[in-house]
This record gives C-alpha cells, sequence and structure tokens, in this order.
C-alpha cells in the first residue's frame, strides 16, 4: 500500500498487509448469516416468486402476438392483459417483501457482529489499545460494520436475484430456440473475463480506500482528543495542513475505486450490444424464413433486453458487495487478531482460588522481567515483596517503571519472565474479576463516563460521601456528567473516584496521587476518608511528590526498572542515595515556589 509521509503509524499490521484477499471470508460469514436463516429462506422464497413473475411478462408478450393480436382473438388477448397484470402484481409484491427481508437479514448480522466486537474490545488486554488508535476501532464498529450490512441489505439481495434471473432466462433461451440460445450464450465468455479484471482492480481499490479512511478517522480522534494542546500551542496551522493531507490520500483512494468502476459498467453495455446484435442478424433472418414465430422473436428480443439489465445491476452492486467484503475482512481480522496468543482474550471465568483461607493481601513479584516491545526493558528482574495490611510508597523518576508495575499487578499486561503472587498464589491462578475486585484504584484524573452519579458510582453513593464529611450538594455535584465528565472539577473527579473505589470494599488500595489538584479543605476529608478506609489494609502509594508518602511504612524506589532502594522515610534519607536527592529537590524547589508566592 502507498502511504504519505508522516502517516505510515495510523495504519496497522494488519492495513498494511491487506492486499491479499482471504478466501474463507465468506466461510466466517455463514454463522451469522445461519442465525438468521428463516429470514434468509422467507427472502429467498419471495425473491423466487418474484423471478418467476420477471421471466413470464416477455413470455406472455410472445404469446399475444402469437395467439391473440395476429389471429384477432380478443378473448385471449383480455386473459393474457389479465395474466400479465397479475405477473406484475406478484413482482412488485415480491420486490417489496424481498427488500424487508434482506435489508432486516442485513441490520441483524450488523446488530451481532457489532455486539461480538464490543464484547471483544471490552475484554481484550490493555496492550490491544496500545498499538490500535480509537479512530481505527471506531471504523471497525460503525463504518466497516455498516458497509457489511449494506452489503446484505443492497449487495446481496441484487447478486442473488439477479444471478438466479440471468440463469432463468438462459434456460428459457434454450428452450424457445436452440441455435438463438447457444448464440447468445457466446458472448458470456467475453463477460466473465472482463467481470475478472476489474472485480480484482476493485477489491484492492476498495481495500485501499478502506484502510485510507481507518486513518483517517484514527487521525480526527487523536486530534480532537489533543485539542486543547493543539489551541495551547497555536499548531492549528500545522495539523490543518496535516488533515488536508491526510484527507487527500483518503481521496485519492476514492477516486482510483470510482475510475476502474467508471471503465467496467461501459464494457458490460458494449458485450451486451454485441449480443443483441447478433441476435437481430440472426433472428430476423430465420424470421423472414418462416422458421420463427414473430412473436416468439419479440418474446426472444425482450428475454436477451432483460437479460442484459440484471447483468448491468450485478456490475452496479458489485461495488457495494466488495466493499461490503473488504469490510468483513477488517472485522475478521481484527477479532482473530485480538484471539492471537500474544494478545489473547482475558477470560473472566478461571480457575477459582486454589486456598479456602480468608484473603489476607500479601503481594510478592519474583524476578519478574517486562517490556512493552521487543527487548525495551520497563522492568528488569524486579523482586518486591509486601506484608498485608503494610503502607508501601513506590517512587522513581519519570518512566521508572511504577505505573508498569501496577498495571501488571491488575493484569493489564503479562510479564514476558517470572510471576506475581498474592498471599502466594499465582495471580494467573485467580480470576480476573476476582482478582480486580480485591483491589480499589485512585489515579490523579480518574475517569468518569457520561451519565448520572448513580450510573458511575452506584446507588449509595449519598452515603459513601457521608463517611467522608462531604455530600453531593455541599461538593456542588451535577445530576448528570458530560462526556468525560468535563462538567466538573479534577478534584471533584478525585472524590469520585474515591467513592467508586469505597463501594467496591477493595482489600488493597492502589493510591497514584489520590489527593492532588484538590483544594486543603476537600483534600483533608478525602485523606480522613482514606485512613478509616484502608485500616488493616494492604496499601500501595504511587508518589510524585515525595511529601504524600512520608508516613509509609516502607518505601520501594525504582531507578530504570530495577528496584535500587527499599526503607522507610528515615532510612532512606539515611542512605543518601536516589531517594535522599529526589527528596531533597522537591522539597528545595517546594520552599522557592513558597517563596515566590
Amino acid at each position: 500500500m502507498s502511504t504519505t509521509p508522516g502517516l505510515e503509524h495510523y495504519l496497522d499490521v494488519e492495513e498494511k498487509d491487506s492486499r491479499r484477499a482471504d478466501p474463507r471470508t465468506l466461510r466466517k460469514l455463514i454463522p451469522y448469516i445461519a442465525r438468521h436463516r428463516l429470514i434468509l429462506m422467507l427472502g429467498l422464497l419471495v425473491m423466487g416468486l418474484g423471478v418467476f413473475a420477471t421471466l413470464m411478462e416477455p413470455r406472455i408478450f410472445g404469446w399475444a402476438v402469437d395467439l391473440a393480436i395476429i389471429p384477432k382473438d380478443e378473448e385471449m388477448l383480455k386473459k393474457l392483459g389479465l395474466g400479465y397484470l397479475l405477473v406484475v402484481i406478484i413482482r412488485i409484491l415480491s420486490a417489496i417483501s424481498q427488500a424487508y427481508c434482506f435489508e432486516l437479514l442485513g441490520q441483524r448480522i450488523a446488530q451481532d457482529l457489532r455486539c461480538e466486537i464490543y464484547e471483544h474490545l471490552l475484554r481484550a488486554p490493555v496492550a490491544t489499545f496500545d498499538k490500535n488508535p480509537v479512530g481505527r476501532l471506531m471504523t471497525r464498529v460503525t463504518n466497516d460494520i455498516t458497509s457489511l450490512g449494506e452489503m446484505f441489505s443492497a449487495g446481496f439481495v441484487s447478486m442473488v436475484g439477479n444471478a438466479i434471473l440471468v440463469v432463468g432466462i438462459l434456460i428459457w433461451l434454450i428452450v424457445l430456440d436452440l441455435k438463438l440460445g447457444l448464440l447468445s450464450l457466446a458472448v458470456f465468455p467475453v463477460l466473465a473475463a472482463i467481470t475478472a479484471h476489474f472485480s480484482g482492480k476493485l477489491k484492492i481499490a476498495y481495500r485501499e480506500a478502506r484502510s485510507r479512511l481507518s486513518a483517517l478517522n484514527a487521525f480526527i480522534a487523536e486530534n480532537i482528543l489533543g485539542i486543547r494542546v493543539v489551541h495551547l500551542f497555536n499548531r492549528q496551522k500545522l495539523h490543518q495542513e496535516r488533515f488536508e493531507r491526510i484527507n487527500q490520500w483518503y481521496s485519492d483512494a476514492q477516486i482510483s475505486t470510482v475510475r476502474v468502476f467508471a471503465l467496467f459498467q461501459p464494457a458490460i453495455t458494449l458485450a451486451s450490444g454485441t449480443a443483441i446484435a447478433l441476435i437481430i442478424w440472426y433472428g430476423g433472418g430465420r424470421s423472414h424464413e418462416g422458421v420463427l414465430p414473430i412473436g416468439l422473436l419479440i418474446a426472444y428480443f425482450t428475454y436477451v433486453l432483460t437479460l442484459f439489465q440484471p447483468l448491468r445491476e450485478m456490475a452496479d452492486k458489485w461495488n457495494i458487495f466488495l466493499s461490503g467484503m473488504a469490510s468483513a475482512e477488517r472485522i475478521f481480522s481484527i477479532l482473530s487478531w485480538l484471539l492471537e496468543p500474544g494478545a489473547r482474550m482475558q477470560n473472566p471465568v478461571g480457575n477459582s482460588q486454589k486456598s479456602g483461607a480468608p484473603f489476607r493481601g500479601d503481594i510478592e513479584f519474583e524476578h519478574v522481567w517486562f517490556a512493552y516491545s521487543g527487548e525495551h526493558w520497563v522492568l528488569r528482574d524486579l523482586s518486591l515483596k509486601v506484608q498485608a495490611g503494610e503502607r508501601l510508597g513506590i517512587v522513581g523518576h519519570t518512566g521508572g517503571g511504577k505505573t508498569t508495575l501496577i498495571s501488571l499487578l491488575l493484569r493489564f499486561y503479562e510479564p514476558q519472565r517470572g510471576r506475581i503472587l498474592l498471599d502466594g498464589i499465582d495471580i494467573q491462578e485467580y480470576p480476573l474479576t476476582d482478582l480486580r475486585s480485591k483491589f480499589g484504584v485512585i489515579q490523579q484524573d480518574g475517569y468518569l463516563f457520561s451519565g448520572n452519579l448513580k450510573e458511575n458510582i452506584g446507588n449509595d453513593l449519598q452515603d459513601l460521601l457521608k463517611t467522608m464529611g462531604m455530600s453531593i450538594e455541599a461538593l456542588g455535584l451535577p445530576e448528570e456528567l458530560r462526556e468525560r465528565a468535563s462538567n466538573i472539577s479534577t478534584g471533584q473527579k478525585q472524590v469520585l473516584a474515591f467513592a467508586r473505589a469505597l463501594a467496591a470494599k477493595p482489600q488493597i488500595w492502589i493510591l497514584d496521587e489520590a489527593t492532588a489538584n484538590m483544594d486543603s479543605a476537600t483534600e483533608r476529608l478525602l485523606q480522613q476518608g482514606l485512613s478509616t478506609a484502608t485500616v488493616n489494609r494492604t496499601v500501595l502509594l504511587v508518589a510524585h511528590r515525595l511529601s504524600t508518602i512520608r508516613s509509609a511504612d516502607r518505601i520501594a524506589v525504582l531507578n530504570k526498572g530495577i528496584l535500587c532502594e527499599q526503607g522507610n522515610h528515615a532510612e532512606l534519607l539515611r542512605m543518601n542515595g536516589l531517594y535522599a536527592r529526589l527528596y531533597r529537590y522537591q522539597a528545595a524547589k517546594e520552599a522557592q515556589e513558597s517563596h515566590i508566592v
């Protein structure tokens, strides 16, 4: 795939290697179709009635000429007229019914796939989202699945219905006159060659267009999420130029599909015109000789004209079919990728805790190595024990491995070497839901979802706030939260994040600067609530401000993924190592800022 410089990172591996067609795509769709086979069978039944009615129309024309018009039989003409009206009504009712059936089928399949891919995303490892931008995943859940639904509701019904009609017409042509039928068939190898040539080009063009649309969506999503940075650093012009490049890149792919399809349709028309010219020449001659009745010849011409109409419609709908197949390949590709061993689905149902003893809260890291990619180790042979009920501070330079340590403990990632134990049991032995229910996590900027407060926290929010000496009214919380809780302050978010963690009654607390960005009164209340909630609980304090962990029982100092120091605050100061340097630096900085203020 050709790429515009600077945009390659918006494409993932499966998109960069998408030129090869996957012949198993249709086979993968069969289970989804089978779930709604009654709708499919009903649609095919009414489609068959419609095809039958369409096939009868030209034959009634022929009978009208040979049996009524030439012999001047008015009674027969009336019967044939009523018969023609009947088949037209059948064809119209069939068209309405089959359109509804296949639209319903397409929507049901799209709904099933949308639910399945969303479930995969909810249960997939966090590493999946590190490798796939939000815009790309949004394209899968929305655009690609919509395109696949349209393939069934528009492309499939046209392709199947017209294919049945073409076969029926060809049978009629041979039955009516063998020689003319064989002459009509002579053009089909040419049509097959044209279709094969252009369908291959169209398939590549549509796959390329879909990949570039995914990249475009990823770019837009990234820039919307970072819009504050764009405004803050006056990067509007730069980002507008980048958007124009990627937008042009996508438009070029779309134009390529239009260019290929624009040549496809005239080629079909030329082949059909050639077939009609041959029939006029040969069939007209046989009619002059008296071998072929005039009514039969009229019916024959009508059949041939009708024959190429579904062929042209199939050519028109072929782009919808190919676009849907390209989307299906991308949908199944991401579903399969999520199931690979390196990014396997996280099963919430696993082996239960082996020991029947009450959970204490002991944590142990045994020779843990971890890298996000390759051998760029973030943690190196890390061994660390945390006793039940202990308050452990975790400090270090940015990038030292503090957040990674917590992510491994929560099984957002898996270590490449070593293991992590809870109460002496490998955390992989715990069901994920059981494992994570033991932790209460409060981060510096707790994420909240749009909706009301109860949906985010639970029905007992007011009671939870009372335990902290707060209330919804005193905090000034709105009834409804906007997207990403943009209508409340960071301090309010942290209070709600604490209430959410408190509602789960965790046995291990993980606090990542839990009281940062708060006014002093709110911070004091929250600290009191934390002190009460964490009594006899294991607490991990991830600290950026070292003044917040001086009271910890023990402090672990990480440097480039290695546990370089541990001890309490006083012991670490006496060591005069990394912790002491960091503490003195922060103390001096805070004193300087206080003096300036």
